[in-house]
């Protein structure tokens, strides 16, 4: 005897096995979606310090022992941070005009896995001319 079509047994199970591969395969875009979006924020967050850094890079004169501190659009807190690495000599027959200083950037965010915070430093080479710079915090506010 022969048969026409399929039975409806075959139809069920060849629809839960359809389905199933269906959920699979969304549940793995959907990790590679999300994996995608930290991806996409990581990168974002390092293009803001980059520019953070950029700006600080076109002050002139930086104190040491100063900071100045916001929030990125996206609410990343960020803070910079300057202390002496080299000191200028200005000590009778030694005589250097120039010093070194630490620049640190200091990121932080609400993550998924609570609080994340990532440090960047960088040192700034810089000749000392003896006049009182402004604060890095309206340093950076005039750039803006």
């Amino acid at each position: 005897m022969r048969r026409d079509g399929f039975t409806l047994l075959e139809v069920i199970v060849a629809l839960t096995l359809i389905g199933i591969g269906f959920s699979v395969l969304f549940a793995g875009m959907s990790g590679s979606l999300r994996g995608l979006e930290r991806v996409e924020l990581t990168e974002h967050r390092v293009e803001q310090a980059r520019l953070k850094l950029a700006q600080v890079d076109l002050i002139r004169v930086i104190r040491p022992r100063d900071s100045a501190s916001g929030v990125f659009e996206d609410g990343v807190r960020w803070t910079v941070e300057t202390s002496p690495f080299i000191p200028a000599i200005e000590d009778g027959a030694q005589r250097n005009p120039a010093s070194v200083i630490r620049v640190a950037l200091t990121l932080e965010w609400n993550g998924r896995n609570g609080p994340q915070k990532r440090v960047l430093e960088t040192y700034r080479y810089q000749a000392v001319d003896g006049t009182q710079a402004p604060s890095l915090e309206q340093q950076l506010h005039q750039l803006e």
